[in-house]
């Protein structure tokens, strides 16, 4: 009775312990899907139009070299299709706060902002940097995605043409 018993809790602390553990992840040779490959695959398909200046809304991404990632509203100021002020990362009450990560010191000028040469905004999207943390962000202008292109007409078959 008793070797049964310590299989049954053996098997049950396994299951438990199974449940708890990180999500599966993609079948091999397929990328795990996540916000980040989502907004990043349809910026790559269409393309981004030139950012003007102005406060934008923004995706920001937040992802490791896992399967992790996470993505969250935004705003933040452009100027010369350039980064121009704080990010702000909105809270749920509809609130913005700034976003309280900061780049690798590597990214960072004297004055610990973000490099004038990493500022840059190209195709709608941000570079992706990394974090101090170790993960990567990028940002998405998602209001500058490029309008979807017309898809092409089928030929019709030849027996819908051709009389015979």
């Amino acid at each position: 009775m008793k070797p049964i018993l310590a299989i049954l809790i053996c098997f049950l602390s396994f299951a438990a312990i199974a449940q708890t553990g990180k999500p599966k992840s993609a079948a091999p040779g397929k990328p795990q899907v996540t916000c980040y490959t989502e907004w990043y695959a349809i910026f790559k398909e269409r393309g981004g139009t030139p950012v003007a200046d102005g406060t934008h809304d923004v995706i920001i991404s937040l992802r490791n070299a896992y399967d992790y990632a996470e993505c969250f509203s935004g705003k933040v100021d452009v100027k010369g299709e350039k980064l121009a002020g704080k990010l702000m990362v909105q809270k749920v009450d509809g609130t913005y706060e700034e976003f309280d990560k900061k780049v690798s010191k590597i990214y960072q000028n004297s004055e610990g902002v973000l490099k004038e040469e990493l500022r840059d905004i190209s195709n709608g999207m941000s570079e992706a940097l990394e974090l101090a943390n170790g993960d990567k962000i990028q940002l998405f202008f998602f209001n500058n995605i490029a309008p979807k292109p017309k898809a092409n007409k089928k030929a019709p078959t030849p027996s819908e043409i051709v009389k015979q």
